[in-house]
């Protein structure tokens, strides 16, 4: 976390926009009418980053958060909980970066033959789930999400893989297939650059990979510019 605020207050003169694929913590949900003094903030250990962005989108910034797997309602808490204007998508978008189509998603829906996983996400992600997770509160969906996650690393992550899974860029061929020149995911802990010429267009695809291990991001500079880089303290 320290890392991350360290990465924003270096970089903030330089972006105009800040785009979060998701999972930025372990688990976070939108509770509604939670009292809005910070102790009593269901995530307080996450106030020094979400303090970070409210600062930087009362400064002007614009910004988007992509939910992902560990990330549910999030529609209205940063207006209600924070004040500030955050543009939240729940699943992927399409959006014009240097006027190419370009498709942006968290990428947890990029492995087709996963159907099981898929199965289980429309379970979680609906209304009557997170009506179920307002009336269980924060103290016990917490445990709940905690006991799911480490259920979730012994059945995906018993051995970690030394490569990309092939998964996400043949998603992203399916994308330039249908006519996206860039593809941005996330969720494979994997940063990945890679160039592919379809009926002679240039698209490429990029997968953000991780903060935790690789502390990479990528960088849009207009109109054509894109560097996947580390941060390096």
């Amino acid at each position: 976390m320290e890392s991350f605020l360290r990465f924003l207050d270096l970089e903030k003169e330089q972006m105009s926009h800040l785009v979060i694929l998701g999972d930025l913590f372990e688990f976070f949900f939108g509770f509604k009418n939670v009292p809005s003094k910070k102790r009593s903030f269901p995530f307080t250990e996450y106030l020094p980053v979400l303090e970070k962005i409210q600062v930087l989108s009362r400064q002007g910034m614009t910004i988007k958060y992509f939910e992902g797997n560990h990330d549910f309602f999030l529609e209205s808490l940063f207006s209600e909980q924070f004040q500030m204007e955050v543009e939240v998508h729940a699943d992927g978008s399409e959006e014009r970066l240097g006027g190419k189509k370009t498709f942006i998603a968290h990428g947890d829906l990029s492995n087709s033959r996963q159907w099981k996983y898929r199965a289980f996400r429309r379970l979680l992600k609906n209304r009557w789930t997170y009506g179920l997770i307002h009336f269980a509160g924060p103290r016990l969906s917490r445990t709940i999400a905690q006991w799911l996650s480490r259920m979730s690393y012994r059945k995906y992550h018993r051995e970690q893989p030394t490569r990309p899974p092939p998964a996400f860029k043949a998603f992203a061929h399916r994308k330039f297939m249908e006519g996206f020149e860039i593809v941005i995911l996330g969720h494979s802990h994997f940063p990945e650059d890679e160039e592919e010429w379809l009926q002679g267009r240039r698209c490429r695809y990029f997968n953000i990979g991780d903060w935790q291990d690789h502390r990479s991001f990528l960088r849009f500079t207009p109109p054509d510019g894109f560097e996947l880089s580390r941060f390096v303290e």
